[in-house]
């Protein structure tokens, strides 16, 4: 039977020969500089604590702007601001048409906003 792993972009395989994505190459000129710069040293190169130091260094967020996009909270505004701008689309639309079904939908929508953010108030009571 035969490996069909390195087919795929993201199987350890391909990343391994440099396939897929630039962490292999990343990783690479991680690798070495350490071998470089401890090439001249008395105690050598240890591979098992340079991939330790860039296993942290992965770990730690790089940038701000990564950070808040990634946030709960920015994707929760997000999905807020589509909502609004479909709405906001929509409403007029099925407004003319159909102004006592948008009307019966907006309050319904109303009232379960205000039993949400009731609930939400009894439970962190």
């Amino acid at each position: 039977m035969q490996d069909f792993a390195y087919l795929f972009s993201d199987s350890v395989a391909a990343w391994l020969k440099g396939h897929g994505d630039a962490r292999f190459l990343q990783y690479e000129r991680y690798y070495r500089a350490g071998r470089a710069s401890a090439h001249g040293a008395a105690d050598g190169f240890d591979l098992e604590r340079s991939n330790e130091q860039y296993a942290s260094l992965c770990r730690r967020p790089s940038n701000r702007l990564v950070q808040i996009l990634d946030s709960k909270f920015f994707r929760r505004l997000m999905l807020f601001l589509t909502i609004l701008w479909g709405g906001a689309l929509l409403l007029p639309t099925v407004g003319k048409s159909q102004p006592v079904a948008a009307g019966v939908v907006l309050c319904a929508l109303f009232v379960a906003m205000r039993v949400k953010a009731w609930r939400g108030r009894a439970r962190r009571r």
